[in-house]
């Protein structure tokens, strides 16, 4: 009876200090919550580390520390105290990951943290993986898009963005889509209003100093990054081509023409030492706008 009586003891107070611990440990997650709400991070943080020693597989617990560190990283991530913070982050999803494995907040969390600190390798091993495992999911095809352009690796990024477009063949706002991706490229590398304003004709009437018919000056210098050239102009043509294809699908598309109009104009920035030719390219620019202005009205 006194070996019985001294199991049932033990056991009890084995429930009693298990029961005592979660408790406590809830209690300091309470606790570090409402610090998450009054902004105080740091301070949270350090309660759900106490936490960890009192109820460690408590799912909850990792998910609000990974939340709570992501909050003391700075805008790029790049300084010491954001790479902690992230490495705090990362780990608690980690362990998220570990303890509800059906949960897709880990894994997409994780992604969110890396790219708050930029980690475009980590982020591009995880979505060419994903698109290994599923390469007609359009959701990692635009991810991957996204990577490479935030990257730096335009050219890249505008592989990926065809590819979105491949996997939806007929839908308009796909073919859209690279066409407006084209010019964001243009626009960003040598497309600016410095651009837009020089006119390359030779001056017809004397200005202050010159003679009569003086030359025009000469063109806005282009950056090392900028697009120019045979490039630029293939790149426009590729844009302006997807646009078409978005147009066949869906005739009266304005936000289609203007595109079209804004990559003739963009075309044109590549053809300043050929006169004609630029005249040529911003009178289709000015053709597509007026196409799309009617087609607002409802006229075309």
């Amino acid at each position: 009876m006194s070996y019985r009586y001294s199991i049932c003891v033990s056991t009890a107070i084995a429930l009693l200090v298990g029961g005592c611990t979660q408790v406590r440990g809830r209690k300091r997650i309470q606790e570090a919550n409402e610090l998450y709400r009054r902004g105080k991070y740091a301070e949270a943080v350090a309660l759900y580390e106490e936490a960890e020693t009192l109820v460690p597989n408590l799912a909850t617990l990792w998910l609000n520390k990974g939340y709570t560190c992501r909050q003391l990283i700075a805008p790029g991530g790049k300084d010491a105290e954001s790479r902690r913070a992230a490495g705090c982050a990362l780990e608690a999803f980690r362990r998220l990951g570990e303890i509800a494995p059906h949960d897709p907040r880990a894994a997409e969390l994780t992604l969110a943290t890396w790219s708050d600190i930029e980690d475009f390798p980590a982020l591009e091993s995880t979505f060419l993986d994903r698109n290994r495992r599923a390469p007609d999911d359009v959701d990692v095809v635009r991810g991957l898009q996204d990577v490479y352009y935030r990257w730096g690796k335009w050219p890249e990024a505008l592989k990926w963005s065809k590819r979105a477009a491949a996997l939806r063949p007929e839908d308009a706002e796909a073919q859209y889509g690279v066409g407006t991706f084209v010019w964001q490229i243009l626009s960003a590398r040598g497309g600016g209003s410095e651009m837009a304003t020089y006119d390359p004709w030779p001056h017809a009437a004397p200005e202050p100093g010159k003679p009569l018919g003086a030359p025009a000056p000469s063109p806005p210098l282009a950056a090392m990054s900028d697009v120019t050239g045979t490039l630029r102009v293939e790149l426009a043509d590729q844009g302006i081509a997807y646009l078409e294809k978005a147009l066949a699908r869906r005739p009266r598309y304005p936000e289609a023409m203007t595109y079209a109009s804004l990559l003739w104009r963009q075309k044109s920035f590549a053809l300043f030492a050929d006169p004609i030719a630029w005249q040529g390219a911003v009178d289709e620019a000015d053709a597509w706008q007026q196409k799309a202005l009617l087609a607002r009205a409802g006229k075309s």
